[in-house]
């Protein structure tokens, strides 16, 4: 029954984050690893390894997430793909190897790393204060020069933080590479699948070469939580995309922005508290 309940729980989280995740184009994980953080403490996995479990599990979710926002968001016409495959083809590489090196850091370095980013994710939010789309639907001109460095900027999120870097790719997409503020969510869907896709595998091959013997995993990827909430944000993520399409979502960036920095203050409490 425990058992049942817990699926029942990562599912249910799964369904909010997906929805998040649509409509923010930010992959979920802002609210995922810390979620993760504090339940896979139930569980009874070593503190040290908690961190990299809650960063692998919110990846492997994070991927069906942005798949199924992303698969909306073209349909919504929301979507640069060249942009989002340039931009995705080097997260990947960035996603991978920074992994190796995120997997070797202590579990207080990672919330650290991970407190910065939400702090990141609250100042855009509160300081976006535009509700509709106002750029052209010409791109700056140099963006694909541009593409390289913002994919490696957030794949190393992705390793790092667990995130898919959309916090990083969605201001960046709007505010330089002049993307009109839905399409730039909708590319950011895009860019996610590639570099959390290629972060999981890291997060799942470096576990392995530790031979972790813990039910229910795989390298650091927790599937009791994994598959649930995977689902849930897969099932969710389209609505939240289809919100995105028809609404001004200026009221609920704030409210998303206080709920980032509750997270953000809990979190830094448990790291200097």
């Amino acid at each position: 029954m425990t058992t049942l309940l817990a699926i029942i729980g990562y599912l249910i989280l799964g369904l909010f984050v997906g929805f998040v995740a649509g409509a923010f184009g930010i992959g979920g994980g802002v609210v995922m690893v810390p979620s993760f953080l504090f339940l896979f403490g139930l569980h009874n996995f070593p503190h040290d390894l908690i961190p990299k479990f809650a960063i692998g599990t919110s990846l492997f979710a994070s991927v069906l997430a942005s798949s199924s926002g992303a698969f909306t968001h073209l349909k919504n016409k929301n979507i640069d793909v060249m942009i989002g495959i340039l931009v995705g083809s080097f997260a990947v590489l960035s996603g991978f190897f920074l992994s190796f090196i995120a997997i070797r850091l202590d579990a207080r370095t990672l919330k650290v790393i991970f407190s910065f980013v939400l702090i990141l994710v609250t100042i855009r939010l509160l300081t976006d204060r535009n509700s509709d789309d106002h750029n052209s639907d010409d791109t700056w001109k140099y963006s694909y020069y541009l593409a390289p460095l913002l994919g490696i900027i957030v794949g190393s999120l992705s390793a790092f933080a667990g995130v898919g870097g959309g916090i990083i790719a969605v201001p960046v997409l709007h505010y330089i590479f002049k993307l009109k503020f839905k399409k730039s969510i909708g590319t950011s869907n895009l860019i996610i699948i590639f570099s959390a896709l290629s972060a999981t595998i890291s997060y799942i091959y470096n576990g392995l070469k530790l031979e972790l013997n813990y039910p229910f995993t795989i390298g650091f990827v927790f599937l009791l939580a994994a598959i649930p909430a995977g689902v849930g944000t897969f099932i969710s993520a389209k609505w939240g995309a289809n919100f995105t399409h028809r609404s001004n979502i200026r009221l609920l960036k704030i409210l998303f922005a206080l709920l980032i920095l509750a997270i953000d203050v809990k979190i830094i409490f448990d790291v200097f508290g």
